[in-house]
């Protein structure tokens, strides 16, 4: 089984490690907060998520959409090809992708 998420910083930038499923939900949307930092466009790797499913789509969508709210813009790089044809399937890869 997959670690719980972690959000980490590094020179890069922000990298998302572990799962975001079912049973994570609702414990990971209010932490789009960690993901905001200073600027109006944050990049967050995404490649380290694992277990991608209709629940990590919603998750990030609503980081998104709650970064938004403050001013902030945020990009998902390297999605897993699974959750990146969920999104393409739904009609939301470019609001992952921005």
């Amino acid at each position: 089984m997959d670690a719980p998420l972690r959000i980490e910083r590094d020179e890069g930038g922000l990298r998302l490690q572990g799962r975001v499923g079912f049973a994570d939900a609702a414990a990971a949307t209010p932490r789009w907060r960690e993901l905001v930092g200073e600027g109006a466009r944050v990049e967050v790797d995404a490649s380290g998520l694992r277990q991608c499913d209709s629940a990590t789509l919603a998750v990030l969508l609503a980081w998104a959409a709650h970064a938004s709210t403050v001013g902030v813009r945020l990009r998902y790089g390297n999605l897993p090809q699974p959750l990146r044809a969920l999104a393409r399937a739904c009609g939301t890869e470019a609001l992952l992708l921005g």
